[in-house]
């Protein structure tokens, strides 16, 4: 069976790598909340609740609910239509993308064991913003992208049947480009550059009672410099390259606390608060010594945010469940430094979906729509004006257990 596991989980790291499109970005800046089918389905307000193979990422110590080996993989599809009112074509975002996930779950076959191991590949962060060559923003941005890829292995200890604790090691990949256009349709500025970091999640839930629970989830931040190529290319004028091109972006600690009531045994209603925290994250300086791009600086200035999560899950009967879910994610983006790279808003983001499961597997599937305030920029760049964003997504998540 482990060496299932590491089939498993080897397939997902290689596809991930090398295939995922990189996802459209959220309210919360570049960070992507969902991770599981079933948790999106309820909100994401699952950290009290925690109970399937998602919990690696959720809130690691849910893994001692979990009996014997468990392995969930699936993927999140995104089709973002973003735009500035009255900019026409140009102004409108094209990049439909999708978010893979992978986690695996065991007790080494010793079910009465207060061990539970764990491992997750997922992408927590990462963006993709595309917009015409011949639009208005060509001289902002043409194209913007990142993602950092998360390997996770995780161990959860259970102290007794109300007391779970459970840490995990991330360790992060990241890759990210950036094009615009320079002076005339034809100058190009272009960067891109990866790099590695290392970080922490650690998290606790508390069964108070069989109606009531409580989790809380920390994950750490860290620090990623993006080391690759920058130049700057205008036809006839300049042509200026550096392979030493480099930038740091701090990445965001976050805090999620839930709590999960369960009124009858077949309803579980949870509300949870999740704390963002950009506030370090001012600007990046990309140093490209021997290329124009040097110095060039990428205001952020962004701040901290919030999303207010609820959700409910009903067990219809032994093989079916019903879920739904809402939250509200407040602004991350400054109007000073608001950007088409970044087109954020207050949003309202509500999702339905279904679970069926046998002794063996698990399948759970859920729609997603999410709706901005319409949010008028003024900072004196080709992105001032009224912006309208919306998106639909849908996510399946499938699970084997032995």
């Amino acid at each position: 069976m482990n060496k299932h596991i590491r089939r498993m989980v080897g397939a997902a790291a290689v596809v991930i790598v090398i295939g995922a499109p990189i996802p459209e970005l959220f309210a919360l800046g570049f960070r992507n909340p969902d991770q599981g089918a079933a948790a999106t389905a309820q909100g994401n307000a699952f950290v009290a609740q925690a109970d399937d193979a998602t919990a690696v990422y959720y809130n690691p110590a849910g893994l001692t609910q979990i009996k014997g080996t468990e392995i969930a993989s699936g993927g999140y599809l995104n089709f973002p239509d973003d735009k500035l009112k009255g900019g026409g074509s140009g102004a409108k975002m094209y990049s439909v993308s999708l978010i893979p996930h992978l986690y695996a779950t065991t007790d080494f076959g010793v079910s009465k064991s207060p061990w539970r191991f764990g491992i997750g590949v997922n992408i927590p962060f990462g963006n993709e913003s595309v917009y015409s060559q011949s639009g208005p923003f060509t001289n902002l941005v043409t194209k913007a992208a990142m993602q950092v890829i998360n390997i996770q292995p995780t161990v959860a200890y259970k102290f007794n049947e109300h007391l779970s604790l459970g840490a995990g090691l991330n360790v992060y990949d990241a890759y990210t480009t950036l094009n615009s256009h320079v002076l005339t349709e034809d100058g190009h500025f272009h960067f891109d550059g990866g790099g590695v970091a290392v970080g922490g999640t650690a998290g606790l839930m508390w069964k108070i009672t069989p109606q009531h629970t409580v989790g809380v989830v920390y994950r750490s931040p860290f620090t990623v410099n993006f080391k690759g190529s920058a130049d700057v290319n205008i036809p006839g004028i300049i042509s200026h390259a550096s392979n030493g091109g480099q930038g740091s972006i701090r990445f965001p600690q976050t805090v999620a606390a839930g709590y999960a009531f369960r009124p009858v045994p077949k309803l579980k209603l949870e509300a949870d608060v999740e704390w963002t925290d950009w506030q370090p994250l001012h600007q990046l300086t990309l140093h490209a010594p021997g290329s124009l791009a040097n110095g060039k600086v990428i205001p952020f200035n962004w701040m901290d945010s919030f999303l207010y999560e609820f959700g409910m899950q009903y067990d219809v009967n032994e093989h079916w469940k019903v879920r739904g879910g809402y939250i509200y994610s407040t602004e991350t983006v400054p109007n000073s430094s608001f950007s088409p790279s970044v087109p954020d808003s207050k949003r309202h983001v509500y999702s339905v979906g279904v679970g069926y499961a046998t002794t063996r597997f698990t399948i759970d599937a859920v729609y997603q729509y999410t709706i901005a305030e319409d949010r008028t920029v003024n900072n004196g760049s080709a992105a001032d004006g009224t912006w309208q964003i919306s998106n639909s997504a849908v996510m399946v998540t499938t699970g084997l257990k032995f």
